[in-house]
């Protein structure tokens, strides 16, 4: 020791000080006997150890009583009696829990208890003066390291009390704590090595926990051990498994071989990593011969254990964070390091599905070339040994982190939304730096030059110069958990659930490993308390968001409320900078509780979601594309949007918000829009992903356009934006043109195979049959799933253009004359669109779509609707001619393609014969079809009679044209309907393909003036005037 024996009774007065204090109350007599039994001394007659004691108070005139004031001395002489360190520190111990019995039992009178703190004060001093200073005692010096040895061993068998230990240690010098203290804190904390469900190791873990609820010196030398934050060992990274120059993270290394890792870890979902203690293994083996409620019951009983688990974590992290600055640094850094160290799990070829989605895992678990890949416990072998080369958290390891993440931020309360920093992302502190991670380098809303912007306005206003608060800290690292932990989780969950449903017939074993998979993430990933806390982090998530694009409605927000419109034109420099992988992931997890459930049934985490704040975020990206620039995410947002809708809650503020009832059909418009340029799917050649993401959008057009309130809105955007809302009506046109034409010819073409080769002649073609790039490299179909079932494409086709239909018909019905307004809408609807349509219907090709004679009608199996779609096609033509009814008519006989007078009639007789329309609609439609006619035949009669000049026919589309314009940039002229339409598809001039807009358009009065005198002439109409 560096001080001195002789030194120690000086600074040890302040007991002594301490019993004077209170020498005027106190009973000697009980006293006495209270020291006597706790310390087992007897002075009257001595004890032999206490022989030489006795001689020195008689001498110094004092009675041979024990006190306060000698309990120094006594110790003195007891200990100079047990050369060993362990003999020292059991007596001291007995002493110390004497005293705790008696302080516990309370019949003492008040002065005696007084004097209890005193002597476990004393009894402490003198254990650290036992293990650093036993010189003190008249023994042989014992160095630190041997007396490390001695706490340790007796730590492990629970011979030293927690409270003694703490006390032991604030009594020995700062300097020497680590010395004395680490074997004992290493070597308990390594008892823990191995903790999984079924062994826990209570036992060890309670001793942590309470050496952390002490928050003392123990605690904060725990922090700053090798085992709490293990530094990097030799690599065992495979070298082809990185990337070059690619360290492997330390995520695996902290879950397997850190303090908090074992505490953390045991899960039910790490299959493969607990082998033959796995929950799977013990619980859910023979899947198919098992009943629901026995399978529920042991979920029950899972869930009980992992929240134990969360629990048991949170008592030893709770208490770090709040010892000191040091421990809480300590704690978030090792969170941070956990999500750093597993951000290879966002790339799609560390999950499952390799990024493919469940179609995809489906497809290999049941195809794939590589015997491996069918075997669903070998890829989840790979995935362990995977995590093990490149370092990232294993999948059970990650969600209780997330869990745990979320546990933290959950007292966060919604007051406290304006104090999170939005621009804690610019953190270059080391420190803050680790819990950033790969965040920093995340793509963000803006463009660099707004992020730019925004960092000199946080500079500006001092922000980045500020102490981050905690709750700034854990807020961001929960963000980051969602993103790199829990969202690729979730993501081969789904994979599971799907397989256990498609090899339901077709694979028992697959099916029992995949649903035993399924039950075991439902598990915990449906538990009531992992849900609440999760939907707490989404609430404050979404409010994070929007407070970033309106920071001054901060507190506003934080209520879920908004006033006006959440569309906005310019957002604030805090939304640029945020990661936009924050909707990304709020929309995934949305998207994984509405579809994991059977259809009908809600999550419960919809319950705890802040209904409005949701509904107002998922909006708010609907219509913002200037500020969420991936159409993608939005059209995902759209079917978030028509889940909601399906619930009463939520369905209720759809209807009666103001905000929503004027902002979701703009946004709902936008997006329909936005998603145009999506890629094709690669399941299916002929599939466009943006069909898909658009029929959410239409199902909520049909849901909410009957309400007065959405009705108006549709209005209000058709007058103040025309040219969105025709762009719009363009697309959905295409769409539907192009749905029923492909369903159409594909029920065509089964016709014609079936007629050839019976149902044989649709199944997929053979490997010789294939071209040299449409197999892969062991000579399988690439597109084998987009041709495996031609039915299954009709069906899909088919529906998907009833469902485009029927929209396009509920806005014909609502806008009509916002439609008429534009010719070349007008035009494409009528010529491009109506027209086509009835013609497969009902015209001479119709009969190519009818079964073989004696054949059951199959419609319904193909989701081909004739009489529906008829139905709305002919309520469209008439809703249109009441509002633009000449424009309308000379639209529809300029189709030289699809208009036949017979068509139109037979129509008519199929409308009347089946009753599909109503009286009044019909006998409209009957007047509209005679005037259509006559108008035909007598501009047949007109133009047979005369030549038109070739300079007056639009070149694209040869009609005479109604208003043309110069193309300034190829010098064409055309008609502006024409291009106008083309322009909305593509911005150039299809002449040369220059950039080309409608404001460049040039106007030829002139040539017009000489069009409209001409067809005056003749006789020729030319439809209604713009």
């Amino acid at each position: 020791s560096s001080r001195s024996p002789a030194s120690w009774p000086t600074e040890h007065s302040h007991c002594a000080a301490r019993a004077e204090m209170a020498a005027g109350v106190r009973d000697p007599g009980k006293e006495h006997a209270f020291l006597s039994r706790v310390l087992s001394a007897v002075l009257d007659p001595p004890t032999p150890d206490l022989a030489s004691l006795a001689s020195e108070l008689t001498a110094e005139g004092q009675e041979c009583r024990l006190c306060t004031e000698i309990v120094e001395r006594v110790l003195m002489a007891k200990l100079s009696k047990r050369p060993l360190l362990a003999d020292r520190l059991k007596y001291l111990k007995d002493c110390w829990r004497g005293c705790d019995d008696a302080r516990r039992d309370g019949r003492l009178p008040a002065p005696v208890l007084e004097q209890i703190p005193i002597v476990q004060q004393m009894l402490a001093n003198y254990g650290a003066l036992s293990a650093t200073c036993v010189e003190l005692f008249g023994l042989d010096s014992l160095p630190l390291d041997q007396a490390a040895v001695t706490l340790s061993g007796m730590a492990e068998k629970r011979e030293l009390p927690i409270p003694f230990l703490v006390l032991l240690a604030e009594s020995v010098e700062e300097e020497q704590i680590p010395q004395l203290f680490t074997h004992m804190l290493v070597s308990m904390c390594n008892r823990l090595r191995g903790r999984d469900l079924v062994d826990q190791k209570l036992e060890d873990l309670n001793w942590i926990s309470a050496i952390c609820a002490t928050k003392g010196p123990l605690a904060k030398l725990l922090v700053n051990l090798p085992v709490f934050h293990p530094a990097p060992g030799a690599a065992a990274a495979m070298p082809a498994m990185l990337p070059r120059g690619q360290q492997p993270g330390e995520a695996f290394r902290l879950q397997t071989e850190s303090l908090l890792g074992w505490v953390v870890a045991p899960t039910c979902i790490d299959s493969h990593l607990y082998g033959e203690k796995s929950a799977r293994q013990m619980h859910f083996q023979g899947l198919a011969r098992k009943t629901g409620p026995a399978v529920r019951s042991v979920q029950s009983l899972l869930r009980h254990t992992l929240g134990d688990v969360l629990g048991q974590a949170g008592g030893i992290i709770n208490p770090l964070l709040r010892t000191s600055g040091s421990t809480r640094e300590a704690v978030l850094g090792w969170m941070g390091a956990v999500i750093t160290g597993s951000e290879a799990r966002t790339k799609s070829a560390n999950t499952l599905d390799e990024g493919g989605g469940p179609s995809h895992f489906v497809d290999s678990l049941e195809n794939s070339p590589n015997p491996m890949h069918q075997n669903l416990d070998m890829r989840l072998g790979m995935q362990t040994m995977q995590a093990r080369m490149m370092g990232f958290a294993t999948p059970g390891f990650a969600v209780n982190t997330t869990w745990l993440l979320c546990q933290l931020v959950k007292p966060i309360k919604k007051e406290q939304l304006p104090s999170l920093d939005h621009f804690f992302i610019f953190q270059e502190a080391p420190v803050q730096a680790a819990l950033l991670g790969g965040f920093a380098k995340e793509a963000r809303f803006g463009d660099a030059e707004e992020v730019d912007k925004a960092k000199a306005f946080a500079e500006t206003k001092g922000s980045l110069a500020e102490a981050p608060k905690f709750p700034t800290q854990v807020f961001w690292l929960a963000l980051r958990a969602l993103h790199v932990l829990l969202v690729p989780v979730l993501k081969e969950e789904i994979c599971f659930a799907i397989a256990a449903g498609y090899f339901q017939q077709k694979d028992v074993a697959k099916m029992e490993a995949a649903l035993g998979e399924h039950l075991l993430h439902e598990t915990i990933l449906e538990s009531s308390e992992f849900v609440s806390d999760l939907a707490a982090v989404l609430n404050l998530s979404m409010a994070f968001c929007l407070a970033a694009a309106w920071p001054e409605k901060a507190a506003m927000i934080a209520q879920g409320k908004m006033e006006k419109t959440v569309l906005p034109t310019d957002v604030s420099p805090q939304w640029s900078v945020l990661p936009s992988c924050l909707l990304e992931d709020i929309i995934e997890v949305l998207e994984y509780y509405i579809n994991i459930r059977p259809p009908g049934q809600t999550s419960e985490l919809f319950l705890h979601l802040n209904a409005e704040l949701l509904l107002l975020v998922v909006t708010f990206m609907l219509g913002s594309g200037n500020h969420v620039r991936n159409p993608n995410l939005r059209g995902k947002a759209t079917t978030i949007l028509m889940s909601l809708a399906k619930q009463p809650a939520y369905l209720h503020l759809l209807e009666t918000s103001p905000v929503l009832t004027a902002d979701i059909i703009p946004g709902c418009i936008r997006v329909f829009t936005a998603v145009e340029k999506t890629k094709q799917s690669y399941y299916d050649i002929r599939m466009q992903l943006k069909y898909q993401l658009r029929i959410p959008i239409m199902e909520l057009f049909d849901r909410v356009l009957p309400l007065e309130g959405h009705k108006a809105s549709l209005k209000a955007f058709a007058r103040d934006r025309p040219e969105e809302f025709l762009k719009f009506l363009n697309q959905m046109m295409n769409d539907a043109t192009m749905q029923l034409e492909e369903g159409l010819d594909t029920l065509q073409e089964i016709r014609r195979l079936v007629r050839e080769g019976g149902d044989a002649a649709l199944s997929r073609p053979s490997a010789e049959q294939l071209a040299q790039d449409e197999q892969t490299g062991d000579g399988s179909d690439i597109y084998r799933r987009s041709r495996a079932d031609p039915k299954e494409h009709c069906k899909t086709y088919m529906k998907m253009g009833n469902r485009t239909i029927r929209t396009l018909w509920s806005i014909s019905r609502e806008a009509p004359t916002v439609i008429a307004s534009k010719s070349n809408v007008l035009q494409q609807m009528m010529q491009n669109c109506l027209n086509p349509c009835l013609d497969r219907l009902v015209g001479p090709r119709c009969l190519e779509l009818k079964m073989q004679k004696g054949q059951a009608n199959d419609f319904d199996e193909y989701n081909f609707k004739p009489k529906e779609l008829l139905q709305w096609i002919c309520e469209m033509y008439v809703y249109m001619a009441q509002a633009e009814k000449e424009k309308v008519l000379k639209m529809i006989t300029e189709d030289g393609r699809s208009y036949r007078p017979k068509t139109f009639s037979k129509a008519v007789t199929i409308l009347g014969r089946e009753q599909l329309i109503s009286s009044q609609l019909l006998n409209d439609f009957k007047q509209f079809v005679q005037d259509l006619n006559d108008l035909a035949a007598s501009q047949e009669a007109a133009l047979a009679s005369v030549t038109v000049p070739d300079e007056y026919l639009d070149p694209i589309m040869s009609e005479i044209m109604v208003d043309p314009v110069r193309l300034p940039t190829s010098n064409t002229i055309v008609d502006r309907k024409v291009i106008e339409r083309h322009i909305m598809s593509n911005d150039d001039d299809p002449f040369n393909r220059m950039p080309l807009s409608v404001k460049d358009l040039e106007p030829q009065t002139e040539l017009r003036a000489e069009i409209h005198a001409f067809c005056t002439k003749h006789g020729i109409s030319l439809g209604g005037e713009e």
